[in-house]
């Protein structure tokens, strides 16, 4: 089994970018989610929690608190053995969310299932270190959401492949689920690195509001 922290790497490598670690945790947790509900297997080991602005791993978090540790050009992944199934995965993931921010993917797992299960009643600024079901996971995005418009079911079936890329953000409907989103957060101190890529104009047009509010703070 791969570590994240190797994932991490491919996901980076993959982005051809710099890239926020805000985005590389949602990132590296839709990786996860997909490959759960494809495979009924996880891809890495380590747990996934649910801190306050949506799933990290925080042993990742440790490892590229650097800026520069998150650049696609410095990723050395020649040694990172992955199967078939699981590079086509990723290359699909990154074409379904990798097009939205840091911000629009954090509040996107605000409303998924996985996240709020494990948060349970807290209050939504709580810090918390519980993990994310990875059982809860899989079942989520198997009845819930499609990847490149299929459905988990269909791409274990069918094979997974990467269709011409999109540019609208992906088959989520992100504009109903953002609407529960709160407008009343406070601000905060921004460890990360610089979360703040603007979405530009393809995600206003399309009724998403990217909250730039959101900040991490190590637990």
């Amino acid at each position: 089994m791969l570590e994240a922290n190797d994932v991490a790497s491919v996901v980076l490598a993959r982005s051809g970018t710099w890239m926020d670690a805000m985005r590389l945790q949602k990132l590296l947790y839709y990786v996860q989610a997909w490959h759960l509900a494809v495979t009924d297997e996880p891809l890495f080991a380590e747990q996934i929690k649910a801190w306050k602005d949506g799933p990290v791993v925080p042993q990742v978090w440790h490892e590229r608190k650097d800026q520069a540790t998150r650049s696609a050009d410095v990723q050395s992944v020649e040694d990172i053995e992955l199967d078939e199934t699981t590079s086509n995965l990723i290359d699909l993931v990154l074409a379904s969310y990798g097009s939205m921010s840091g911000e629009e993917l954090s509040a996107l797992t605000h409303v998924e299932q996985p996240w709020l299960e494990a948060r349970g009643d807290l209050p939504e600024n709580a810090e918390c270190r519980d993990p994310i079901s990875a059982e809860t996971m899989a079942r989520f995005y198997r009845a819930n959401r499609k990847l490149g418009g299929r459905t988990a079911s269909d791409l274990a079936a069918a094979g997974i492949y990467v269709r011409a890329h999109r540019t609208d953000g992906g088959p989520i409907d992100v504009d109903s689920l953002l609407a529960a989103i709160p407008e009343d957060d406070d601000l905060g101190d921004d460890c990360w690195g610089g979360a703040s890529l603007d979405p530009g104009d393809q995600y206003r047009s399309a009724g998403i509001v990217a909250d730039r509010r959101r900040a991490y703070a190590e637990q």
